[in-house]
């Protein structure tokens, strides 16, 4: 399975990177916005951990034009900030986010948890 990390962050990036792979994911990272953009269309990932606070193109947008595109929309998004607005997680869901996670709550070792958890739906549908 193909998990997409889009963080400006790069220490947290290679966090999750790490406790995915060593779980048997295949991980690409795009340091923001537009380059997750990009390597979504690219790779087609089964799943995306965005960051919502990014520069040049935000999460929220990335996570719009990945569920406008018939190609990748059904790709499962993440939403991982530090910032926990209800507007943010209003336009998050409301934009199709499956899940709203805030990283300061929340280990890497939880947050392949939930990749795991969300990717099985995918595997074996009830």
């Amino acid at each position: 399975m193909k998990v997409l990390i889009v963080e400006d962050d790069a220490a947290i990036a290679k966090l999750y990177k790490t406790e995915l792979v060593s779980k048997g994911y295949q991980v690409e990272v795009a340091p923001n916005g537009d380059l997750g953009i990009a390597k979504a269309k690219q790779w087609h990932p089964d799943l995306a951990l965005v960051d919502i606070m990014m520069p040049k193109t935000n999460g929220i947008d990335v996570l719009k034009a990945i569920k406008a595109d018939p190609d990748i929309k059904n790709t499962i998004i993440i939403m991982l900030t530090n910032f926990g607005q209800e507007d943010l997680v209003k336009d998050a869901i409301n934009g199709g986010a499956d899940e709203y996670v805030l990283k300061y709550q929340i280990t890497p070792a939880e947050v392949a948890d939930k990749v795991k958890q969300h990717l099985a739906k995918v595997s074996f549908p009830a």
